[in-house]
């Protein structure tokens, strides 16, 4: 347990990367420390990530950058997150879920229980009576 416990002076964290000391000192000398670091540069364009396409696929089987008509792969042109021009469209498809009918009410569910066939046997089944009486007389 004492191991856990630096000795006197001792640091246990250890900063590798940008956090060292040795990059750090380099960062103040060209005066550039208060700069936050981005992996990708400002001016440059950045591919798309493909992941979610390939996870879709692996949980459902299905590609979906694969056209289904003529399987060819399709372009993504642009992301539409404006809720009242995805309503639009839909509705313009006759896919809008609004229009929908509601899913059935379920039946109702009535427990029924057979006793008749019961798995339990009866108390006399179980527990016969015995026929002779053993004698317990002294004599």
């Amino acid at each position: 347990m004492t191991s856990h416990i630096p000795n006197q002076g001792e640091q246990m964290v250890r900063y590798y990367g940008f956090y060292s000391n040795a990059s750090r000192g380099h960062r103040q000398k060209e005066n550039t420390d208060g700069l936050i670091p981005c992996v990708i540069e400002p001016g440059e364009k950045a591919r798309p990530n493909r992941n979610w396409a390939r996870l879709i696929q692996k949980i459902y089987e299905v590609d979906p950058l694969s056209c289904p008509k003529c399987q060819g792969m399709i372009r993504i042109i642009s992301v539409i997150e404006d809720q009242e021009v995805i309503d639009k469209i839909l509705s313009h498809l006759g896919l809008n879920q609004k229009t929908q009918r509601p899913p059935p009410k379920p039946k109702s569910l009535e427990i029924q229980i057979d006793y008749s066939d019961s798995q339990l046997p009866d108390y006399e089944e179980a527990f016969p009576a015995p026929d002779v009486f053993p004698d317990y007389s002294i004599g």
